[in-house]
């Protein structure tokens, strides 16, 4: 095994490398406290870092933004600090159980010992009288991981694996069927229900033996490459009947593949947002996503005159925009904690609504943005010495381009609670940041006469999901599932308000 698995958040790695600093005394204490706080995570509850810090290193934090921790990814990651930190001390083996003994002990495999390590089950880094590090875990320790998730150790402890004899009469009968024409997975699937063992388990013993691998029609696992031509494919209106002849993949398959690549995207995003005291009022969610400002937006902007934004004049902005910054970050913690709870093979709704919840933010940074311009460009005038439409064209886009890059991450991060807002938060960003950098500055010579041609997708660029954001205007269901009719609406939304069946509007979307 690892010295520890890989962490899922980013506070627990910060703070296992401060606690690796502290005095050897104190990471005993502050071990110990682990192991506490350990026993008491519910997978399901979502908690602030600064208890989980405080009842670690009894060191309070005086930060009002404190991002929420979700339970299962917590419980991990408290096994990993462990780890990391006991493998700087140098701990005695005695009274320690190895590995393979805590399998024992729990009735379960070894290897089902790596998966409940990610569930809360702690092992420390112990030394030999050899000077030998290994793993070690308490028999006491064992036991209250026993007691809090029997039923699950229950569930692991009724697995065993193949014997020789078996996996000897199991590629025995699957060579039966040489010569038939059906897949080693359609065998696998029949020799599991004969064998009673896993689908899984038997396709994978008939995968690692050279003579049936070989022999029955196997079929290679996708690629990445694959999976993007299928991707790319669907776009384009290919059935999934006519992919899964062209791939050898039951459409099953390929849709899972396909989920697959859509997570892992989410997975890799850089999601911020800004934690208010209001997302903890109970029934916050449908109180702060319900005011018509937050659900009736404008549609993704596709291009725009440089010298003329002529959409926010139209806005109220002082009313309107504490609801909407409030909804836009409410959107983003709630598409990064379900990207955190996300299986290796997610349902297709649950990526539905994360999705759905990251375009609903953009259109709702996007609005902001257009509060914000016209300050920042008024800003970025008095820098330059010279109004926009005395400069050449190109350095007119560049102006703009660099106001929106600097505006949209002014935008992106408003906190109302200080009372940042769009009228003057992002302008004073703007101004910092030009005072210290020549970053709009022009040669001083006269404008031309040429047309100034029209930024395209100007904003789309503003967030890390972009790919999310349609570059062309949508019609009919495709319009109202990616924003072009007020806020976006999932797949399931749409199917409620036509009153058609879920699979029918997926097959219009796609």
């Amino acid at each position: 095994m690892p010295i520890a698995p890989h962490f899922h958040l980013e506070h627990m790695r910060d703070l296992a490398m401060q606690m690796k600093c502290a005095p050897e005394k104190i990471r005993h204490k502050q071990l110990k406290a682990v192991e506490e706080v350990l026993i008491e995570i519910d997978g399901n509850t979502l908690y602030p870092l600064d208890y989980i810090v405080f009842r670690i290193t009894k060191h309070r934090t005086d930060n009002l933004e404190q991002p929420m921790l979700f339970g299962h990814a917590l419980l991990g990651d408290l096994v990993s600090l462990v780890a990391i930190v006991s493998w700087t001390l140098r701990l005695p083996s005695h009274g320690m159980k190895t590995v393979q003994e805590a399998a024992e002990y729990l009735k379960v495999s070894s290897r089902t010992i790596s998966r409940l390590r990610k569930e809360g089950l702690v092992f420390y880094w112990v030394v030999e009288k050899d000077g030998k590090k290994r793993l070690g875990c308490a028999k006491e320790m064992l036991s209250q991981f026993q007691d809090r998730n029997s039923k699950r150790l229950e569930l692991a402890s009724k697995f065993s694996r193949l014997t020789g004899s078996e996996k000897q009469q199991i590629v025995s009968a699957a060579m039966q069927y040489n010569g038939n024409g059906r897949t080693l997975n359609s065998i696998a699937s029949e020799l599991a229900k004969k064998s009673g063992r896993g689908h899984e388990t038997v396709r994978s013993l008939l995968q690692s033996i050279e003579l049936p691998s070989q022999s029955l029609n196997s079929r290679k696992p996708l690629t990445k490459q694959d999976i993007k031509i299928i991707e790319r494919a669907r776009r384009l209106g290919i059935t999934w009947e006519a992919l899964s002849v062209r791939f050898t993949k039951s459409v099953g398959a390929l849709q899972k593949a396909l989920a697959r690549l859509r997570a892992t995207r989410l997975k890799q995003l850089d999601i911020s947002y800004v934690e208010l005291d209001v997302f903890q009022r109970e029934g916050a969610d449908e109180v702060i996503l319900s005011p018509i400002v937050v659900k009736k937006l404008l549609p993704p902007v596709l291009s725009i005159n440089p010298l003329h934004f002529g959409f926010a004049s139209e806005m109220q902005v002082q009313s309107d925009e504490t609801a909407m910054v409030s909804a836009m970050h409410l959107l983003r913690r709630r598409a990064k904690l379900r990207i955190q709870q996300l299986t290796y093979s997610p349902n297709e709704h649950v990526l539905d609504r994360i999705e759905t919840d990251l375009r609903w933010s953009y259109l709702l940074q996007q609005q902001l943005m257009l509060f914000a311009i016209q300050p920042c460009i008024s800003i970025a005038v008095q820098h330059i010495g010279r109004p926009l439409h005395e400069l050449p064209p190109l350095e007119v886009i560049t102006t703009i381009k660099e106001v929106i890059s600097i505006a949209s991450d002014a935008c992106g991060s408003l906190d109302p609670s200080k009372g940042q807002s769009t009228t003057r938060t992002p302008a004073a960003t703007l101004d910092r940041t030009l005072s210290k950098s020549n970053a709009l500055k022009v040669q001083d010579r006269a404008a031309t006469l040429l047309q100034i041609p029209s930024i395209l997708l100007p904003f789309k660029h503003i967030v890390s999901w972009n790919y999310l954001i349609p570059d062309k205007e949508q019609t009919e269901i495709s319009a109202m599932h990616l924003g072009w009719r007020g806020y976006p609406k999932t797949i399931d939304e749409i199917s409620i308000e036509l009153g058609r069946s879920k699979n029918w509007v997926s097959r219009q979307i796609k």
